[in-house]
């Protein structure tokens, strides 16, 4: 039997209302000065309650990464391999560095990890290595070596899993007996991805990545699917945090009104490519926000979901894990 650690690192978020303040108060830390960081703070707060009193839930992510962490553990079962998993965040609990201490306290000597994030976004990969380089820091000589699982943005599990996500999205329209998916140009599928600076976008291949694996999802649903035409689609940007001359666009906001204004699409269906597992810049910026835009303007809105929990993601990260040469 061969014994593996794996690290699963992610974002964070808040799963209880006395849990929001503290959780932005972390994210935000040292991002602005003392009067914008309260009104940043009230601002995401607000949206979060508002999210708690639609849906029952402040944010789906963490409940995401534990589902994500049984689902591994599943998928090895029948490979002579005893794999220990450890779930890390930057922003809450189980926050990372307190995670690396446990391991450490383990006798947790080589782990491998992999943080929910696919894209070459210079911005997201300087974080999680700072984050992690640091946690290992703080714990000294005792802190485990961590090797990164090799997972790119065009590993065919990813596009299948991704592919699935699209092709259940045209699912429903078919079992509404809409005959929009019957017609080259009804459905419009928008990839949309987290904005981010478009100084970041110099360092990094993000764009670039992201318009691949777009292709490649659409190619594969119309070899899996016969049936449907070559969809139409575009790479849009959403939850950025700044103005909008220095973040990414199009704006899934301004483009879906865009797309309402010449009426060429009766449908828009949305799959949030960049967004690993499900969140707040989905359920909220996309179920939400978008989704009230698109009744508003007369578009039929539907929204495939993200990748994270899916048994192919799962299986995925697994038989990566399992290829890998670390033993502990």
């Amino acid at each position: 039997m061969i014994s593996k650690t794996f690290l699963l690192i992610s974002y964070g978020a808040p799963e209880e209302k006395e849990e929001v303040i503290p959780f932005l108060h972390h994210l935000l830390a040292g991002k602005t000065d003392s009067k914008i960081l309260q009104d940043r703070i009230t601002v995401a707060s607000e949206k979060y309650y508002e999210q708690a009193r639609r849906t029952g839930q402040l944010s789906p992510l963490n409940k995401e990464c534990r589902n994500l962490v049984t689902g591994i553990l599943q998928e090895t079962e029948p490979y002579p391999i005893a794999l220990r998993i450890y779930w890390g965040n930057l922003f809450w609990h189980p926050l990372l560095e307190n995670t690396i201490a446990q391991m450490a306290e383990d006798g947790i000597k080589q782990a491998i990890w992999f943080a929910t994030s696919m894209f070459d976004s210079g911005t997201s990969n300087k974080r999680y290595n700072n984050a992690l380089e640091t946690a290992c820091q703080k714990i000294g000589s005792a802190a485990p070596i961590f090797e990164k699982l090799p997972l790119t943005f065009d590993h065919p599990m990813f596009i299948e899993a991704q592919t699935d996500c699209l092709l259940e999205a045209l699912a429903r329209i078919v079992s509404d007996n809409s005959q929009d998916y019957k017609s080259e140009h009804s459905v419009l599928v928008l990839f949309s991805a987290h904005s981010i600076p478009n100084s970041d976008t110099a360092c990094s291949n993000y764009v670039t990545q992201l318009r691949q694996a777009c292709r490649l999802v659409i190619e594969k649903s119309y070899i899996a699917s016969l049936n449907i035409p070559l969809l139409t689609w575009e790479l849009v940007f959403q939850s950025r945090s700044g103005t909008a001359e220095d973040w990414l666009a199009p704006d899934i906001k301004d483009r879906i009104r865009e797309i309402a204004a010449t009426g060429q699409y009766r449908t828009i269906i949305v799959l949030p490519i960049g967004f690993f597992c499900e969140n707040m810049e989905t359920v909220n910026d996309l179920d939400w926000e978008i989704g009230n835009i698109c009744y508003e303007t007369g578009l039929r809105f539907v929204r495939a979901r993200a990748i994270g929990t899916l048994q192919k993601t799962c299986k995925m990260i697994a038989a990566e894990i399992i290829k890998q040469k670390h033993t502990e």
